[in-house]
Order: structure tokens, then C-alpha cells, then sequence
């Protein structure tokens, strides 16, 4: 067993645009938390200061560090881990694995949370845009030396799916947010804008619009309560704010006969008041059809009220108890499941020791040490060889046929050709002309940096802008991009390339 000397944590999950304050996102900060609180050798990497700024303000002490060169010629040592957490988000992003890391030979492990994609090809890869995602996502997967799955369902069906070797995926489970407790107070007033207190009792589920999210069957079987257990509670749906969904929900109600006092919609809901919500409630309900772990259960479960869930996918690995469980393809099962865990005192509390027993063993410290403990058993795939990264220069300008273009085209020729191993990529700006850009190796348009192109994978980023080039001036006001001295294209090229190294080195 080897020994984990170094764990860089990809944190740009946590502004992601699908990603921020939702599951992935929160997912990425609660492990490089349990990381950091078990004194794992972890490094957070962000791209972005506002990305720093939000891990900093969330896990004090955090070793941060921009996702540049620099930072992986100080880290990709022998027993050195990247470890990727934006694999399975959708859209997929660009570079879920930077071409940095590649370079540097470090061995990659990715978090696997779910592949319903793959698995439900006939509801999410109805474009072809979502099609070629998972197509890519799963080309990129089979590449990597490890996954790091957050249930075994999620780790046996990514075998599966993927193709992947099941000897190298590891289930390290997940927890929840701090502010997940028992209530120390009233939570009621923490919910005015959402729940009005009522004589009747709260039953929670935390929902979506997707279909396998099943709340089509829990209306029914809630209309199937019997009256004297409905008349005593309300159903709240809570999580969705698309009014469409809402509206649909309704709908269903509706032809169910359910009253405003019987159920509600609470729309989207802030952090402070899902935690309120769970601590009001008398109880939980998780219907879904299919869940890479099913958080919602887990976190009812840590504010200590009863908590019952399907019976499939990685439900039942959540809560562990089998009295707790019901088929969720039988609205009758449902309907059951719940009367019984509001009216049977006894299976009431034996739903809570299961509760209990849930809190205490996810959590995101277990999750941590069973990640240092996979990856320090598991080989990479190739020899561990740390390999040292060249300095990377990308140069932006219009290398046309123009005096300029021709200069800026022989200059970066004879930086590539300086045999000091240089690392060269043209960002080429044709907005001057009506010529299209010829992207290839180490060619890429302008418009394609910091887009489809992170910057923070090149040392140094230099802009030359010239009449016209729209495209390069706008990235000169960039910060950290470096604008090009004039003069270096009035010198012959092995002279101006020179200087140019010389330059970005006293400036860095």
C-alpha cells in the first residue's frame, strides 16, 4: 500500500452554473471538508478568486491554490492524486481533467455519482447534443485510474455502463451540511415565507420535476390515506420552483381530491429553510425511482424525525433497514409505508434508531478516510512517473499574411524552435478579415480562451493586439494577460523570441 503524499481537489464545481448550491457542488465542499478535518494531504485548486473565496469562507484552513502550472510542478510528486469532481456534471464540462495534469503523469481518480444518462438513454439523450455528452463523458472516464462512487449502486451500475473495471471503483458514501441537526429552536419562524404553521402534521418530501423523482404515485397514495390519517396531516413538497412542474402537481391533486389544507408546494426554498422544514416535519418521504445516493434521506435523517424511502437503487443503502422501505412503482405500498409511520408508535420509533444509526455512519469524515484508503491501495494504471511541464505560452494575434501577422508568426515559430522545450499555443484572430479560423494542435480561435480553453493551464498568456483584432484587444484587458512589446517584432525572430522568454521571466 502506498502512501497518499499529495490530494488536489478540482474545486471549480462549486460556481458552476448547474452545479452551485446543488448537489455537486455541495457534494465537492463537504469532501474537501472531511478531507481537511481527517488531515488528508489535500490542496484545493480553483480557477477563480470568487471560487476561492467561497471554499475559504466554508473550510477554514483550506490549503488553496490556482489550478495553474506552477501549482502542479509544485505538487505532482510520487503518491500525488488529482482528484476530478466535475465528470458527471450536465452539460459536461470542457476540461474535467486539464490537459495540466495530464501532462504532469499524475494518476486521476473522479467522483462517480450517478450514470442515469446512460441508463435512461430514451428519457435523457433524446438530443443529440446530450447524446455526444455521454458519449464523451464515458470515452473520458474509461481513460482515468479510479471512481470514487457515492453509493454501490452508483459504483456497480458506472461498471456497467462505462465499461469501467469494478476492482477500481471505490464506494466512499457522502454526508450532509453542517446546519443539518435536531432543531435547537423553533424552526417555525425560520419558514414563514414558505409554510404557515398548522394543527396538522408536516409529512416532508424533498422533489423535482424529473419523472423518476415519482411524485405522480406519492399524491396518489397520499389521496389513498385513509381519512383519519390525512385529516391530522399535509404533504409538502418542497425543492421544485419551476411553476409549470408546480402546476402539474396540482393537476394531480386535483383529480385526487386533495384540498389546499391537505398538500402544498413549497417552491424553491433556501438552505436555512430546507433545514427548518426537515426539523418541523413528522416525517419523510423519499419516492424516487432511482438515486445515485439520495441525499434528502440522509440529511432527514440527521434533524432526527422518521424517515422512509424506496426500496430501489441506492435507497435502501442509505437508511439500511428494510421496515423502512416500500415499493415505489405501488401506489398502494406508498400509501401504506406512510400510514403506518404516522400512526405506529412502535415502528415510529424504530424508524428513528434507523435514523440515528444513518446519521452516525455518513458522514463526510467516514467518506474522507475511505478516500485516502482507495487511493492509497489502488496502482495507477501506468507507472506513477511525475513528468515535468514545460512552460506554456499562449500568444494571441492575427498570424495573417499582414507585416505584423508575418512577424508574430516567424517570433512564436522561433520560440517553439529554440530547442528550450517551449510549449507554444496560437489563439488566432481573424475578426480583421472574413477568413475563418483553422483551429488544430496548439492552434485555437480567440474567442475559444477561457471558454472552451482555460487559461489557467498556460504559464504565461500574451495578447498582440493589431488594427482590428477585436478579439485580442479584449483579451489584453484581461487579468493576467500580458501585452506584447512592439518592439520584440522589429527584431529577427531568434532574437525576439529571446527577449520575449527573458521578458515574461523578470515579469512573472
Amino acid at each position: 500500500m502506498a502512501d497518499l503524499t499529495r490530494l488536489l481537489v478540482d474545486l471549480r464545481a462549486v460556481c458552476h452554473p448547474t452545479a452551485r448550491d446543488r448537489g455537486i457542488g455541495r457534494y465537492t465542499l463537504g469532501l474537501v471538508r472531511g478531507l481537511h478535518d481527517v488531515g488528508a494531504p489535500v490542496v484545493g485548486l480553483y480557477s477563480t478568486e470568487e471560487e476561492a473565496a467561497m471554499v475559504g469562507s466554508r473550510v477554514s484552513g483550506l490549503t488553496l491554490e490556482p489550478l495553474h502550472p506552477q501549482t502542479l510542478r509544485r505538487h505532482a510528486v510520487d503518491g500525488a492524486w488529482y482528484l476530478a469532481t466535475q465528470l458527471m456534471l450536465h452539460p459536461l464540462p470542457l476540461d474535467p481533467v486539464p490537459a495540466i495534469v495530464t501532462h504532469a503523469g499524475m494518476p486521476v481518480a473522479a467522483v462517480m455519482y450517478d450514470v442515469t444518462p446512460e441508463r435512461h438513454p430514451q428519457r435523457y439523450q433524446v438530443r443529440p447534443q446530450a447524446r455526444a455528452q455521454v458519449v464523451l463523458r464515458g470515452m473520458l472516464a474509461r481513460t482515468l485510474d479510479a471512481l470514487l462512487a457515492i453509493s454501490d449502486f452508483a459504483a456497480n451500475t458506472a461498471a456497467d455502463e462505462l465499461h469501467f473495471p469494478r476492482d477500481r471503483i471505490v464506494t466512499i458514501g457522502a454526508g450532509v451540511e453542517p446546519g443539518f441537526a435536531p432543531p435547537a429552536d423553533d424552526p417555525w419562524p425560520r419558514l414563514a415565507r414558505v409554510l404557515a404553521p398548522s394543527p396538522r402534521g408536516t409529512v416532508v418530501a424533498v422533489v423535482g420535476g424529473d419523472e423518476r423523482k415519482n411524485v405522480a404515485r406519492l399524491i396518489q397514495a397520499w389521496g389513498r390515506l385513509p381519512r383519519s390519517t390525512r385529516d391530522g396531516h399535509r404533504l409538502a413538497l418542497a425543492g421544485a420552483g419551476d411553476p409549470d412542474v408546480i402546476a402539474r402537481w396540482r393537476e394531480w391533486a386535483a383529480a385526487e381530491g386533495l384540498t389546499d389544507q391537505e398538500w402544498i408546494a413549497t417552491g424553491a426554498v433556501s438552505d436555512e429553510e430546507m433545514i427548518a422544514l426537515h426539523q418541523a416535519a413528522v416525517l419523510a418521504v423519499m419516492p424516487s425511482t432511482e438515486e445515485g445516493f439520495g441525499l434528502p434521506v440522509l440529511e432527514a435523517a440527521v434533524c432526527g424525525i422518521p424517515v422512509i424511502a424506496s426500496a430501489v437503487s441506492s435507497l435502501p443503502e442509505v437508511l439500511d433497514h428494510r421496515a423502512a422501505e416500500f415499493d415505489p412503482f405501488d401506489v398502494d405500498s406508498i400509501s401504506a409505508a406512510i400510514d403506518r409511520a404516522l400512526t405506529d408508535e412502535t415502528h415510529r420509533s424504530d424508524l428513528l434508531t434507523a435514523a440515528a444509526q444513518a446519521a452516525a455512519r455518513w458522514t463526510w469524515e467516514a467518506a474522507a478516510r475511505k478516500t485516502v484508503a482507495a487511493l492509497c491501495r489502488i496502482e495507477p494504471r501506468l507507472p506513477s512517473r511525475p513528468r515535468p511541464l514545460p512552460v506554456s505560452i499562449a500568444v494571441a494575434g492575427a498570424f495573417d499574411d499582414s507585416p505584423p501577422g508575418r512577424a508574430l508568426t516567424a517570433l512564436t515559430d522561433a520560440l517553439r524552435d529554440s530547442g528550450e522545450g517551449y510549449s507554444v499555443h496560437l489563439l488566432v484572430d481573424t475578426s480583421a478579415t472574413v477568413e475563418p479560423t483553422r483551429g488544430g494542435q496548439g492552434r485555437s480561435p480567440v474567442r475559444a480562451a477561457g471558454r472552451s480553453l482555460p487559461l489557467s493551464q498556460f504559464d504565461h498568456v500574451v495578447a498582440c493586439p493589431s488594427p482590428g483584432t477585436s478579439g485580442t484587444a479584449a483579451l489584453a484587458q484581461w487579468p493576467g494577460v500580458q501585452t506584447l512589446p512592439a518592439e520584440f517584432l522589429d527584431l529577427d525572430p531568434a532574437t525576439g523570441a529571446r527577449r520575449l522568454v527573458a521578458w515574461l521571466t523578470s515579469t512573472r
